[in-house]
């Protein structure tokens, strides 16, 4: 205080008056203050010194914000300037204001190239693209929610690359502007096309390895059946029998390529779906009166707790598939005396169908594995198993034609032996 006193006070006087003059003071409780002193000399007619009016206030909580927010603007600025990620800061105007050093390792462009330049006019984006953040743009300045964007872009020295844009509105100094973290997703797009290609090749094969399989299978089930019909009388009991398991053996084969083939065709999405006006509560009960048999052998209880009647537009035969595949599985895994619960529920448009057991129950491993093609889970030595067989494929086949019907299908398990609930769902008529 002294010092500024000492400093300050003579101008002063020369001026006459002073404004906003800061000091530090040590109060009498011996804490520390920031003051700020805004003073003014008033002089009598003959122009003597008459007297000092001044207006002394306690600017540190002041202080200590403003200290605050230059901590923070300086932390910004140093996450701003050392990211690995591309950052641009453009006005509600589409001009650019700011951008780190990533952002020229990424576009090519130096700063000047970029600053005070409007993201429209540079040749940066494609124009399609360019519509694109556009519309992500006026939905964040809207105050909407703006999902990120995988894009074409153009470098400088005209290298296309692919990248995705995080945008965001943020405030600085009382000014909204548009914030976009930009990643170089390049390679990721290269592998992800390369696995597109490797899945078709994949499917194609499936296809085509059913198809070839599909003919020899039906000449053996064709002679076999032919020799019991046309030479029964002429074979032992033990041939017969090696003849009726050759039938049953080609039976199962034919099902397992069938569904190879039906796996195959919802994977690369050339199934044709013909969905219908159609009753799911009605499916339902149809699907437990097919399955109470194979209940029975298990004394396993089926209880229903759906609606009387749903109507949704839906393939029959499809859906079909998937609710009988869910209780076949509940069946399988539930010990002898157990409860399976079927419940539908209404969740805003759409309609989950629900079937809860309280059996075996599934690991976090084994839930990973499940909707995966081919991922059969084998649970031997339980003592719960009842002679069902499964290709793995069914699992993997539900979730594609509830997905294709515009639904989703997943499951809720608390572990080992606490059973588990399967869920799809499936949309209704909206408003």
């Amino acid at each position: 205080y002294l010092k500024v006193l000492h400093t300050k006070f003579p101008q002063f006087k020369e001026d006459g008056e002073v404004k906003g003059l800061e000091y530090k003071i040590i109060k009498k409780d011996g804490t520390r203050a920031m003051i700020s002193f805004n003073g003014k000399i008033s002089y009598d007619e003959n122009m003597n010194f008459k007297q000092t009016h001044g207006i002394f206030q306690d600017i540190t909580e002041r202080k200590k914000t403003e200290q605050t927010l230059k901590e923070s603007e300086k932390k910004y600025r140093d996450l701003f300037e050392n990211s690995p990620s591309s950052i641009i800061l453009v006005d509600l105007d589409g001009k650019i204001v700011d951008c780190n050093s990533a952002s020229e390792f990424l576009t090519g462009y130096n700063k000047a190239d970029l600053l005070n330049h409007n993201v429209s006019n540079l040749e940066l984006f494609f124009e399609d693209s360019l519509d694109l953040i556009k519309k992500n743009f006026k939905l964040l300045i809207d105050g909407e929610e703006a999902n990120q964007l995988e894009v074409k872009s153009k470098t400088k020295n005209g290298k296309i690359i692919w990248i995705v844009i995080i945008a965001s509105l943020i405030s600085i100094a009382e000014r909204k502007y548009i914030q976009a973290i930009l990643h170089d997703i390049t390679e990721i797009k290269k592998i992800e096309r390369e696995l597109n290609e490797i899945s078709q090749l994949k499917s194609e094969l499936l296809e085509r390895t059913s198809h070839e399989l599909k003919t020899p299978i039906i000449s053996i089930k064709g002679f076999t059946e032919l020799l019991l019909e046309l030479h029964k009388e002429k074979f032992d009991t033990e041939t017969i029998l090696i003849l009726d398991e050759i039938k049953d053996g080609t039976l199962r084969l034919q099902t397992v390529i069938n569904k190879l083939l039906e796996s195959s065709l919802l994977d690369s999405g050339k199934t044709h779906f013909e969905p219908s006006q159609e009753d799911l509560s009605f499916l339902i009960r149809f699907c437990v009166k097919n399955l109470r048999g194979l209940a029975k052998t298990r004394n396993i209880f089926v209880n229903l707790d759906i609606a009387n009647k749903i109507i949704l537009n839906f393939e029959k035969e499809r859906i079909y598939e998937v609710i009988t595949h869910l209780i076949i599985n509940a069946i399988k895994y539930t010990p002898p005396y157990g409860e399976i619960k079927i419940q539908t529920k209404n969740k805003g448009t759409n309609v989950i169908v629900s079937v809860q057991d309280n059996g075996i129950g599934l690991s976090v491993d084994e839930r990973r594995k499940l909707f995966k093609q081919f991922g059969k889970i084998e649970r031997y030595g339980q003592g719960w198993d009842i002679g069902i067989e499964g290709t793995g494929m069914g699992l993997f086949t539900s979730k594609k034609i509830v997905e294709l019907h515009g639904g989703k299908i997943w499951v809720e398990s608390e572990g080992r032996n606490r059973g588990s609930t399967f869920y799809f769902s499936l949309p209704g008529k909206k408003d």
